[in-house]
């Protein structure tokens, strides 16, 4: 069979994959894993980073095998999932940066806090009704990003968007009341 295997083209790797025949992602592996190492190259990352995300492909690669659709290309389903993954991979670094960066600072918090209630509430006025709802329940109750997701059914990186495009227009606002 692993000779009929590496035969195959890249759809019928994928179904044999989500069949179980874990050799077929051994072959898609050797077939694509230059392009996606060289895509990721391409968009700026360091050697290091890109070889970071090319396990992280193949590895959702097999994570989601079972939600190819043989109507699509392979290549196409390869490369949106790199895409993703390279996505990913970015905001994970400005987050564990920011999150970094914050921890080593001197300075008072500028996040809203509990120790700062009447400030907190004032700065949250200035944000949207769905925006004041996140911060309120990333930040006055504590609630971790997945928890506040399944609570407003929405995706947990689209709640941790909310967050971070309030917390930098509240620093914003924040430091333009200090001027």
């Amino acid at each position: 069979m692993n000779k009929k295997l590496s035969d195959s083209n890249d759809e019928d790797l994928l179904l044999a994959l989500a069949e179980g025949e874990e050799k077929a992602l051994d072959i898609l592996y050797l077939r694509h894993s230059g392009r996606v190492l060289t895509y990721a190259l391409k968009r700026g990352m360091t050697r290091e980073q890109a070889d970071d995300v090319l396990q992280i492909v193949f590895l959702q690669i097999f994570r989601k095998k079972h939600l190819y659709d043989p109507k699509h290309k392979a290549l196409a389903w390869l490369y949106v999932i790199t895409r993703s993954e390279l996505k990913d991979y970015r905001n994970r670094e400005i987050k564990d940066f920011v999150e970094w960066d914050d921890s080593l600072s001197q300075s008072a918090p500028m996040d809203p806090s509990l120790e700062n209630k009447d400030e907190s509430e004032s700065l949250l006025k200035e944000l949207k009704p769905r925006e004041q709802e996140v911060m309120k329940l990333r930040y006055l109750d504590e609630l971790e990003y997945d928890e506040i997701a399944a609570r407003l059914q929405e995706s947990a990186s689209n709640i941790r968007q909310i967050v971070s495009r309030s917390l930098k227009f509240l620093k914003t606002q924040k430091s333009n009341q200090k001027n």
